[in-house]
């Protein structure tokens, strides 16, 4: 039955399998439809379906973590002209399956009415180099928040690593903490406010190019 929950599912795989797939090598949109069916994370339909916001760490955690298991075991075909093909295992960090996680839910949740519900406050914002590029050179925290402490956060997180697709679980709870500091009272998936799709699409033109 084609109903209005696979009509989102589809336009949040192919969403989530662009996001995440960006200079990893085997990562299609169809791996990241299996991942997602696979991992189960493809069943969550409304926001009922999600956690209170004090579960959501664990719960996104767990998500991650069966998209990474998911992973194992598939293999994609490299080509090089003049080389031979060579079959590779997959590779899912837990940097790139939160991007996938994140992104999904972002466009099968949030983005599909469900903001206000009380559950989806504290999901967490897809990490990529375009948000945190802008979340390092912006004051406008909330006014309820400690700049100092979101600072000192933000360089502990940025020591461990700067690149999205390398993070562990470490470092990518040591960002989401300091993306929480950061937001104070509001929703932690608002943070995106910062984020701009032109940033990234304006460095890809030519330089002679005045927008």
């Amino acid at each position: 039955m084609y109903d209005i929950h696979e009509h989102r599912h589809r336009v949040a795989v192919w969403a989530a399998g662009r996001a995440y797939s960006r200079q990893g090598p085997g990562h299609t949109i169809a791996v990241a439809k299996h991942l997602i069916e696979k991992s189960g994370l493809g069943v969550i339909n409304t926001a009922d379906q999600l956690p209170p916001p004090d579960e959501m760490n664990e719960f996104i955690h767990q998500r991650i973590q069966a998209v990474i298991d998911a992973s194992k075991g598939l293999y994609y075909t490299k080509r090089a002209k003049g080389e031979p093909d060579v079959r590779k295992a997959l590779v899912c960090t837990y940097g790139r399956a939160q991007k996938l996680v994140n992104m999904y839910l972002k466009l099968k949740i949030i983005c599909a009415g469900y903001h206000d519900h009380p559950h989806v406050k504290a999901m967490h914002p897809p990490l990529d180099a375009v948000l945190l590029q802008a979340l390092d050179s912006s004051n406008a925290i909330d006014q309820e928040s400690d700049l100092l402490v979101f600072r000192e956060k933000l360089q502990a997180a940025k020591d461990m690593s700067k690149t999205w697709t390398t993070f562990d679980r470490t470092t990518y709870e040591a960002y989401i903490s300091a993306i929480r500091t950061f937001q104070g009272d509001q929703p932690l998936w608002a943070i995106e406010r910062l984020w701009n799709p032109e940033r990234e699409a304006l460095s890809a033109l030519p330089s002679a190019i005045n927008v």
